[in-house]
């Protein structure tokens, strides 16, 4: 039974610890897929989204979710 709460015990604090260090890496989504899960239409040429009347900025979508926006390679990168 010992050998059963150290096992747990190692696997909570290697979590933790990943965690904690940052290990856990950055989510990076296109600006296109996006688009797509807002239920819009990306144009790639402008950049732009447009899920409403008004088409709206990949950068712009990104930054107003917490995102940093790669402009060259056209994706939002986010740090969970």
């Amino acid at each position: 039974m010992r050998s059963v709460h150290t096992i747990k015990g190692l696997g909570l604090a290697l979590v933790l610890v990943t965690l904690a260090s940052g290990c856990a890496g950055t989510v990076k989504i296109s600006s296109a897929k996006a688009c797509a899960a807002h239920g819009g239409t990306y144009n790639a040429a402008a950049k732009t989204c447009t899920h409403t009347q008004v088409p709206i900025s990949a950068k712009q979508m990104c930054t107003e979710q917490g995102g940093w926006y790669d402009p060259t390679d056209d994706f939002c990168s986010y740090n969970p």
